[in-house]
């Protein structure tokens, strides 16, 4: 009883909002010194790479890449499946999309890292409403606050606690066990990864390029995007 009255109280939910708004922002810049510290590394492996004998190591991904492309949509498939079965048991996305860029390139990269990424969640989220909707979960005792958050979120608020510095898995469980529909959990999912997979997917597209110019013009462009992302992120907050 006290928690519908919770939830059907409009100043409560809009501090509610709020804060969670605030945590996603505070994330999300957690989450771009990290990214920062990446694309600055990758510049300068990229940098050593095309100037020393490890360049022998851009050749070899050049000809992973083209063996991809022969492989066509078998390639496609097996990665977005394997892809989807690795978050599903918990595997954090971030290093897969890089992966995705570095093999396939950006826009295909983008694309396969966004599909297998929310259809691993997806599946996590099928399986704890099937299977674990009235069991308690030991784990995700330090989350009681964002569990009170999803008793019933709506797209906007999926799309927020998809920019928490909270593992994947949890999130699914949460979602799980919470009364988001299978509509507004895909969309909300899928939306949500698009920051961060669009500019990791960028910074390993830039690792497996030939070009050291086009290398260092697409990690530039993932900095970029990143710091954009936030300021807007924190704009929306404030």
């Amino acid at each position: 009883m006290r928690e519908t009255e919770h939830l059907q109280s409009p100043p409560q939910v809009s501090i509610t909002e709020a804060e969670l708004t605030t945590q996603a922002a505070k994330s999300l810049s957690q989450e771009r010194k990290k990214l920062l510290g990446l694309a600055i590394g990758v510049v300068i492996f990229m940098y050593i790479a095309h100037y020393t004998p490890l360049q022998a190591w851009v050749l070899n991904v050049q000809v992973w890449k083209t063996y991809v492309r022969e492989l066509g949509g078998i390639a496609h498939f097996g990665f977005v499946l394997a892809c989807a079965i690795a978050v599903m048991v918990g595997v954090p996305r971030l290093p897969l999309c890089g992966m995705a860029g570095l093999v396939f390139g950006f826009a295909e990269g983008l694309v396969l890292s966004l599909c297998g990424t929310t259809v691993g969640a997806y599946c996590a989220f099928l399986i704890t409403r099937l299977g674990l909707k009235n069991t308690s979960i030991s784990g995700l005792n330090k989350l009681t606050w964002l569990k009170e958050q999803l008793v019933s979120p709506t797209l906007v608020r999926v799309f927020w606690v998809r920019q928490l510095i909270v593992p994947g898995f949890a999130l699914n469980i949460l979602l799980g066990i919470s009364q988001v529909t299978h509509r507004v959990f895909l969309l909300g999912t899928l939306i949500g990864y698009l920051p961060l997979n669009l500019t990791v997917t960028l910074v390993g597209s830039g690792m497996g390029k030939s070009s050291l110019t086009e290398s260092m013009t697409q990690i530039l462009a993932a900095i970029g995007l990143i710091n954009i992302t936030a300021w807007l992120m924190w704009k929306k907050r404030a």
